[in-house]
């Protein structure tokens, strides 16, 4: 539960105050199952619904369900680990807000070293400003646009990362794995 605590401060801090909604708990790979983890020798799978953030040791799978108009953000570590989160336009029933999800993602990441970042998913339905402001909290909603260059710069931005180590693709609609 530490790692659902310092998510929750991390998010609270970057908003400069408690965030909406109604749950920040992040799952964290070692909390999702009953058993406290995998057995010996298993990968790890993990679904990663809209407005959650999750995470996989190292050789997991994370997946990413009925993705239409989402964006998928999954960072790969060095260690062979992955954290990703499920970016909804509009906040998901229990899941986090759009811009919530960078800074869980950063959160869950921590120092580790990172190898690269995969954005994936409607990328032509997204304003980069959706990252910073969720639509919900916006006084005014910025039109939708194909910006992959801004996507880029706004993950490379929160996630403090190199920008170079950040890829952003157009994906059909349907379930991504990665």
């Amino acid at each position: 539960m530490a790692g659902n605590a310092a998510t929750t401060r991390a998010l609270a801090a970057d908003r400069g105050r408690t965030p909406r909604g109604t749950d920040q708990t992040v799952q964290r790979a070692e909390n999702d199952n009953a058993g406290g983890g995998t057995t010996a020798g298993a990968a790890e799978v993990k679904s990663v619904a809209e407005g959650e953030v999750k995470s996989v040791g190292p050789g997991g799978t994370l997946i990413y369900p009925s993705v239409t108009s989402c964006l998928t953000i999954t960072v790969y570590l060095r260690d062979g680990g992955k954290v990703g989160g499920h970016a909804s336009l509009f906040k998901a029933s229990g899941g986090m807000y759009s811009d919530q999800i960078l800074p869980a993602i950063k959160a869950q990441v921590g120092k580790s070293r990172v190898e690269r970042i995969d954005v994936s998913g409607a990328i032509s339905s997204w304003n980069p400003a959706y990252l910073r402001t969720a639509i919900e909290n916006s006084d005014s909603v910025p039109e939708q646009k194909n910006d992959p260059d801004g996507i880029r710069e706004v993950v490379s931005s929160v996630l403090g990362r190199q920008a170079k180590k950040v890829f952003v693709h157009e994906t059909p609609d349907g379930t991504l794995t990665r």
